[in-house]
């Protein structure tokens, strides 16, 4: 029973209930201040695949795709560097003759596991794949509770919002209320 896991979750939001965009800038974020992760020497030089003409124009690419391999490897544990080379591949459009199917570029994920297996959020199995640490899946489900309860709506304004909504609601039947009465006593008046 090696393949399954336990999920350490806190307040039972996990990394599968945030979305994928707005965690992997989180957690690229918390890499990039952390003095743990380093970038390599050769991030501003290096292609991310054959494909590629030049290297990525963001700054913070390599934090990036260091938070997306480990949210991969969070959702789908057990993967490789082969596997992250497939994840990553791209088409070869080359002007007039057809596309080529080309993976991406090994060394890129292999050093981001390399650099999450010194800190311990990620292990290496017998098999030769990676998989989440329990302290990796904690500090990912810590993050995605931030992100979470961020874009949750504050339950109290939406309570203050309904309550304001109801006054309203009750002031307008009383106005009514009161028009209906005057028009029966006009009534009454009149006959």
């Amino acid at each position: 029973m090696e393949y399954l896991t336990r999920i350490y979750m806190y307040g039972g939001v996990s990394v599968k209930d945030v979305e994928s965009s707005k965690f992997i800038k989180a957690y690229a974020e918390h890499l990039k201040r952390g003095d743990k992760f380093k970038e390599p020497s050769w991030v501003d030089i290096v292609k991310t695949g054959f494909t590629k003409e030049l290297s990525p124009y963001d700054r913070d690419w390599y934090y990036i795709r260091a938070a997306s391999i480990l949210r991969r490897l969070y959702i789908r544990p057990f993967t490789g560097v082969g596997g992250f080379k497939k994840i990553y591949s791209k088409k070869n459009k080359i002007r007039v003759k057809p596309s080529h199917y080309n993976k991406g570029s090994g060394k890129i994920p292999r050093s981001i596991l390399h650099q999450f297996e010194k800190i311990g959020i990620v292990k290496k199995t017998k098999k030769g794949t990676r998989k989440v640490t329990s302290l990796g899946r904690k500090e990912m489900d810590a993050i995605a509770l931030k992100i979470h309860k961020d874009t949750q709506p504050n339950k109290k304004e939406e309570i203050d919002e309904i309550d304001e909504l109801n006054e309203i609601i009750e002031e307008t039947k009383e106005t009514k209320e009161e028009e209906e009465k005057e028009k029966e006593e006009e009534k009454e008046k009149e006959n």
